[in-house]
């Protein structure tokens, strides 16, 4: 039975699988927010967690991927640390 994807080729990938994805902060942000359309909202971490996040040089991304505090995730989300500073910056309310 076919499935929706296009077949493998001999080198057992799909057309397209493995290019890169560029994406830039404000991509990775405005993929957050749409992402808390789709998983009833958001719940930001509280000031002291990001704190101790950012104190350890991580971060975590909505989706709770482990990021530098200035970087999103494999799955697009950016880190909870862009996101906070693009609202306060009054960039994606």
């Amino acid at each position: 039975m076919a499935g929706p994807y296009p077949p493998l080729s001999p080198s057992g990938t799909r057309p397209r699988q493995n290019l890169p994805v560029r994406l830039t902060a404000a991509g990775a942000i405005a993929n957050a927010h749409a992402w808390f359309e789709l998983n009833s909202g958001w719940a930001p971490p509280d000031a002291d967690t990001l704190a101790e996040w950012l104190d350890d040089g991580v971060c975590r991304c909505p989706d709770e991927c482990l990021v530098a505090p200035d970087a999103w995730c494999e799955h697009g989300l950016a880190s909870w640390w862009l996101i906070l500073d693009a609202l306060d910056d009054g960039v994606g309310a």
